[in-house]
């Protein structure tokens, strides 16, 4: 069933509306300044929507793991950074309430918001019951606003966050509006278009490195896709578990098993590279393209130029192409041909083009062409989880349209 949206909640004007963003972003080690702003940008037009329909936004967010973290690092995770930078793309002074989530500080900053003003909270993760959806914790939070808002489809799936299910939940109980933002709202809409009745011939493409974190997620890609595409490490699991030797990658064990039942899909479904490009594990400046077994002491690190081509052309003549995972290690200049190659040839298709987050979301943006897609996902884990059918209890706690 279809959830509320911000058009659901009626008259804003002078009310507080809580936001759930994902302002997950990464960090300057050093410094703890923010190096890629895309999360923030994606949760703009929602802000932007409710400050001019007259409310106030409280909005909040985790940031890193502050429970694994060094005193060194756990200063960097700090809002102060963020709502610094969130409050140069909106264009409108941001404040962190206070030093802590929850509390009288908390409390009397936004007791003193006026319509227009917009507040952000300190890192949920720095209290602790943020991740034991303690319900205390969770109405101390709800208390302070007057609606509910996810935006933050990148933390869906993270179903014992308070801020994601016992937060709305309080507002629940106490009769107040929960609604999905515009972010969330677009997410789920191209997803579950993708999922019912995708326009054909339907094109998967699968990177990364592990089968077995992304195993239910091929199922069901399987059943949807005339043909899914696989780069990244994943290809070296595929031809290990097929008996090839794969050299000097390294592939556990369990990823063969995992990539098993896979295996009577390929030359039907399931297309491998037919080259690779391979480099010295002892000295990366030394590459060759390989066909077939990896020579010893080489390990794979992306896919090959005639691969390339080939998946080039299934990119061009399909009408709806799903990207999932990077096809080589990208991050390094000489081994993203392929990761590049393959954005490029999906910002120049006159079809639907659907990137499933995460690294690959990053990989779309660094190369220039996050905007030429017909959608990038914000949520890595959620986008696979909601494909493979699982129910989030975030969006259970959101209301149901009439």
């Amino acid at each position: 069933m279809a959830k509320k949206t911000l058009d659901d909640l009626g008259d804003l004007k002078g009310k507080k509306v809580l936001v759930r963003v994902d302002f997950n972003v990464p960090l300057d080690k050093k410094t703890g300044a923010v190096k890629n702003d895309r999360r923030i940008r994606a949760a703009l037009p929602t802000i932007k929507h409710l400050l001019d329909a007259g409310a106030s936004v409280i909005a909040m967010s985790h940031l890193g793991r502050p429970e694994k973290a060094t005193p060194e690092e756990r200063a960097n995770l700090t809002m102060d950074k963020v709502a610094a930078k969130f409050s140069e793309l909106l264009g409108t002074p941001v404040k962190k309430a206070a030093n802590e989530v929850v509390g009288a500080a908390v409390t009397a900053a936004v007791a003193a918001m006026k319509p227009g003003d917009v507040i952000l909270l300190e890192n949920l993760r720095f209290d602790p019951r943020e991740q034991k959806n303690d319900a205390e914790f969770a109405a101390a939070i709800a208390s302070l606003a007057d609606a509910y808002v996810n935006d933050a489809f990148g933390t869906c799936h993270n179903d014992k966050d308070a801020s994601m299910v016992a937060v709305p939940a309080a507002l629940k109980a106490a009769g107040k509006p929960r609604a999905v933002g515009l972010l969330v709202a677009k997410e789920l809409e191209i997803i579950e278009g993708l999922m019912s009745a995708p326009k054909a011939p339907v094109l998967g493409i699968m990177g990364g490195a592990k089968v077995s974190d992304k195993i239910a997620f091929i199922n069901v890609l399987l059943t949807k896709v005339d043909q899914l595409l696989i780069g990244g490490k994943m290809t070296y699991t595929f031809l290990k578990a097929r008996g090839v030797d794969v050299g000097a990658t390294r592939v556990g064990d369990e990823e063969v098993v995992a990539a098993g039942p896979l295996l009577k899909h390929v030359g039907t479904k399931i297309v491998l590279p037919v080259d690779y490009v391979v480099a010295k594990s002892d000295d990366l400046l030394q590459t060759q393209v390989c066909e077939g077994p990896i020579p010893a002491g080489f390990e794979g690190v992306d896919i090959g130029p005639k691969t390339i081509e080939a998946y080039k052309a299934a990119i061009k003549d399909a009408a709806t192409v799903i990207w999932n995972g990077p096809l080589g290690w990208f991050e390094q200049a000489a081994f993203a041909r392929g990761t590049q190659y393959i954005a490029e040839a999906m910002s120049a298709s006159s079809g639907v083009t659907v990137v499933g987050g995460g690294e690959t979301a990053e990989a779309a943006e660094q190369f220039g062409y996050a905007d030429k897609m017909t959608h990038v996902s914000t949520g890595g884990g959620a986008f696979l989880a909601y494909v493979e059918g699982k129910k989030f209890q975030s969006l259970a706690q959101i209301d149901d349209r009439a």
